[in-house]
């Protein structure tokens, strides 16, 4: 007996396709992660995860802007960026300068957070890892991302410190010691 010739395929698209997913699967990734690996292991996969997609995620929002987007002031590039990530599903977010160097992004309704509120430690690492890939590609050089709010743990909205990996290092620090954000930054 022999077998039919399998159909043939189409041919792939031009670029690559976009996978949506339901946010609440990066939610369960995190807390299965956590289960299986621990708290910092599953912070440290999901990190380098958001990190790998943020590369493509840069690249995605490039291509739609009618400039590079280091090219774009900043007030301009940031609101280019948030209103791409909203139209992708992810929320909505305001940019704010909190000290020389370092910024806060304020992100509401994110998609990576579970809105429950019922986690003890904020829990957006592959955003984290994602606005770490993004912003240092429009920087030139590595930018680190530090969530210091996330509605995963109560909080209204996600909040990502970013700058300098010497001064994000030095505010978790002071965070872990039990130092509020405020004072952390203060303490600069």
């Amino acid at each position: 007996m022999s077998l039919p010739a399998p159909p043939s395929r189409p041919a792939p698209p031009a670029s690559p396709a976009r996978l949506a997913l339901p946010p609440l699967a990066l939610s369960h990734i995190r807390r299965s992660l956590r289960r299986e690996v621990g708290a910092l292991a599953a912070t440290h996969v999901l990190h380098d995860a958001g990190f790998a997609a943020g590369e493509d995620i840069f690249e995605h929002f490039a291509d739609r802007l009618p400039e590079e987007p280091v090219h774009l002031p900043a007030p301009s590039f940031w609101s280019a960026l948030s209103g791409h990530l909203e139209a992708e599903g992810w929320g909505h977010f305001e940019v704010e300068r909190v000290h020389s160097g370092l910024g806060l992004v304020r992100a509401h309704g994110w998609a990576e957070s579970n809105p429950e509120g019922e986690e003890e430690q904020p829990g957006c690492h592959f955003t984290s890892g994602m606005f770490a890939a993004l912003l240092g590609r429009v920087a030139g050089g590595p930018v680190a991302v530090l969530e210091v709010l996330c509605r995963s743990k109560g909080d209204d909205h996600c909040g990502f410190l970013y700058g300098s990996e010497a001064a994000i290092h030095e505010i978790y620090g002071l965070l872990l010691d039990g130092a509020s954000l405020d004072d952390a930054l203060a303490g600069l």
